[in-house]
């Protein structure tokens, strides 16, 4: 069984490397946080850096339930109280071993205003900080348009085909000044919120998501 995990998680760490790969994206060294280890119940509790360290937990990858090991530093999984073996189903963030995770259900809760429409089927699973500042956070994470997939899902089959399509990896920043979530949902839309802040990173919007690299590049500049 372990080997069959193991075999789960290497495919998957390729997959991402790979996808991650054709974004353009390379990661030298993973974002460090200096958030004291525990869980962060509520956004008061994140900023205010005051955890719950008494609760200790442990990741699980999004398609098994065993515990991973410790040299996987994967982008989404889930956490697991250790405790009684329980998912971890309402909580703002966690800070694990040197790694900052958001719970997408508290990104969605605490969007921009604009980001309304923005929706996930993981919702209970966590985002890792790629990098950080002064002025914001940045993660990544698989969200849908949940119009548009209601739109697909009314069409049947021929909607099957198109609701995978919908689904995009998605530029999210932790603003601290506003204390909310900023979720990237098309490039017009990252383009709005990088025009006033690095002209120079407005992209052309040949497709309609942005181009990850460049949408890294900016945020390290601004962070």
């Amino acid at each position: 069984m372990k080997k069959i995990l193991l075999s789960i998680l290497f495919l998957s760490a390729n997959v991402f490397g790979q996808n991650s790969h054709k974004m353009g994206f390379q990661e030298s060294t993973p974002y460090i946080s200096d958030y004291p280890e525990g869980i962060y119940l509520t956004k008061e509790d994140f900023i205010k850096k005051t955890p719950s360290p008494t609760t200790k937990v442990y990741p699980v990858s999004l398609y098994g339930r065993e515990e991973l090991p410790k040299i996987m530093k994967v982008h989404n999984c889930y956490f697991f109280d250790r405790s009684n073996s329980k998912k971890i189903k309402n909580a703002f963030a966690i800070s694990f071993e040197g790694g900052l995770y958001f719970q997408i259900k508290a990104i969605l809760k605490n969007r921009n205003k604009e980001d309304k429409a923005q929706s996930s089927n993981q919702a209970n699973s966590f985002v890792r900080t790629i990098m950080g500042g002064e002025n914001y956070l940045y993660t990544e994470a698989e969200l849908e348009n949940k119009w548009a997939a209601g739109a697909a899902a009314n069409l049947g089959a021929a909607g099957g085909t198109i609701y995978p399509e919908l689904i995009n990896r998605k530029g999210i920043v932790w603003d601290f000044k506003n204390t909310e979530f900023n979720i990237f949902k098309s490039c017009k839309d990252y383009n709005e919120f990088i025009g006033d802040k690095l002209l120079t990173a407005v992209q052309n919007c040949e497709e309609h998501q942005p181009d990850m690299l460049e949408v890294r590049e900016a945020i390290s500049e601004i962070k």
